[in-house]
């Protein structure tokens, strides 16, 4: 529902840049509009390489799923700040590995939400919650998660370009650990986060 007030992550708010969005422009995407448009412009103006950045980390959570599914043994997935769908989405890619590999999606954005939802509809062995990294013991005891997720068993854990996101105030370090106490043993940790460091 569109709406006029209020925060982007509870309202549909297109008027708002959303990182979700802003990342799909980057990517060369079709679900972003004008605000998100010129926002990523102004990111690319003061990092002209954020572009590639975008393109290398969705390259590199490919790779990382694939060693995952294929070398690593693991069958079970948890995404979180996942975005919106684009080709090589990590269900697609666990899935040529390990056709019965379960796939959890989370993220907050409304738009997120809807546009997975429909691409997932009728899709066996996945599903997309409605959570907030910054609140992992909700995560964890989400309903929807639990009937993909075994506790019992090794999962990867993925946080792909969102913990850039999560303020020092909000000890980013105590909800990944907060995460991965939840995780049987043999689980799998997949972070990538953006940095400067190419940018003296």
């Amino acid at each position: 529902m569109v709406g006029t007030g209020g925060d982007w992550r509870v309202t549909f708010r297109p008027d708002i840049p959303s990182p979700a969005r802003i990342y799909d422009y980057l990517l060369g995407g079709k679900d972003n509009y004008p605000a998100d448009r010129e926002a990523a412009e102004e990111i690319l103006t003061a990092a002209p390489d954020a572009r590639t950045s975008a393109l290398e980390n969705r390259a590199f959570m490919r790779r990382a799923v694939r060693y995952l599914a294929a070398e690593a043994g693991i069958r079970q997935f948890i995404d979180i700040g996942t975005g919106l769908p684009t080709q090589g989405n990590v269900h697609e890619m666990a899935q040529i590995y390990a056709p019965e590999a379960r796939v959890v999606y989370v993220d907050n954005d409304p738009v997120v939400l809807a546009h997975d939802r429909s691409m997932l509809h009728g899709v066996a062995n996945t599903a997309i919650i409605e959570q907030e990294l910054r609140r992992p013991a909700r995560i964890l005891a989400d309903g929807e998660l639990a009937k993909l997720i075994d506790f019992e068993e090794p999962a990867g854990l993925l946080l792909g370009a969102i913990m850039h996101f999560i303020a020092d105030a909000d000890d980013p370090a105590g909800l990944i650990t907060r995460l991965l106490d939840g995780l049987a043993p043999g689980s799998y940790l997949v972070l990538s986060h953006g940095t400067a460091d190419s940018r003296p």
